[in-house]
């Protein structure tokens, strides 16, 4: 697959560029109705954030950041969260 999403992580303290790959092959948010996977070419959509594991897969690699509520949208292969971050 040739298409990679993009991939914007925004908190109260700025954008956390260090924590997860700015492109992925896959993104899993954690929603407060379930988890939700993203891959390239979805449908756009916006979600409450539930509390759970940020999960971004790059090249068969997984990072995850622990979350605890935000926003997230889908939009053109562009995934942004917006919300309150912890430690893996």
């Amino acid at each position: 697959m040739d298409k990679k999403l993009t991939v914007k992580i925004i908190s109260q303290t700025g954008n956390i560029k260090k924590e997860l790959p700015e492109t992925a092959d896959m993104v899993v948010i954690p929603c407060t109705t379930g988890e939700l996977g993203v891959l390239p070419g979805r449908l756009p959509c916006t979600m409450a954030l539930g509390k759970g594991q940020l999960r971004v897969t790059e090249n068969g690699e997984l990072t995850t950041l622990k979350v605890d509520g935000g926003l997230a949208t889908v939009s053109g292969n562009v995934v942004t969260v917006l919300g309150n971050f912890g430690k893996k």
